[in-house]
């Protein structure tokens, strides 16, 4: 059993239209990322170096 390419079945063209038509869930789940990295970032190993255990 082969698989088309992307282009050729149109599933690029209905996961960008999926996307494009819910901008609020795809800017909800960039926030979301970002403040988790920046918590990660700013709360893990608080006043340890790279090289302290």
């Amino acid at each position: 059993m082969t698989y088309d390419e992307l282009a050729t079945t149109g599933s690029g063209l209905l996961l960008f239209g999926v996307a494009a038509g819910q901008t609020w869930l795809v800017a909800v789940a960039f926030a979301l990322t970002l403040g988790g990295a920046l918590l990660v970032r700013c709360t893990f190993r608080r006043g340890k170096g790279a090289d302290e255990a």
